[in-house]
């Protein structure tokens, strides 16, 4: 059973290592065989790293691709391996507007305290029209 402090700090500075766009930093906490999966229709968000799949990669081709300017936890619950996690984040593509919305993430962890995966909830439609607008076109 994992140590819930230690589980929500690993996660808490995936995120914090996220929104810094630090990808070499971030792949310490991962697992070398972690997983990511995006839910949601992959053909409605051409573009956007869904997954399934190594984590590390689609990690970074989102950090390229959002810019995480603020987040928030808002709530987690930890059972065993895993960590269901409600987060508030302001986002952005590149140079365009920021947006308010939240996600939830499924994590597991191993024994060794690395994450082992994690499968993201977001708002699709905000995804879509993140990517198919232009920059100032989005409110």
């Amino acid at each position: 059973m994992a140590n819930r402090a230690a589980f929500l700090a690993a996660i808490d500075e995936t995120y914090r290592l996220r929104a810094a766009g630090d990808k070499f930093a971030l792949q310490t906490h991962l697992a070398a065989d972690a997983q990511f999966r995006l839910a949601g229709d992959a053909t409605l968000m051409p573009g956007v790293a869904t997954g399934p799949g190594h984590a590390p990669p689609a990690i970074a081709a989102l950090i390229d691709t959002f810019i995480f300017h603020e987040h928030e936890r808002l709530n987690a619950i930890v059972e065993g391996d895993q960590a269901a996690v409600h987060w508030r984040v302001t986002v952005s593509r590149p140079g365009g507007q920021k947006v308010s919305t939240e996600l939830y993430d499924l994590w597991t962890i191993g024994k060794d305290g690395k994450l082992t995966s994690v499968l993201q909830f977001v708002d699709t439609a905000l995804v879509v029209r993140l990517m198919g607008e232009s920059p100032a076109a989005v409110r």
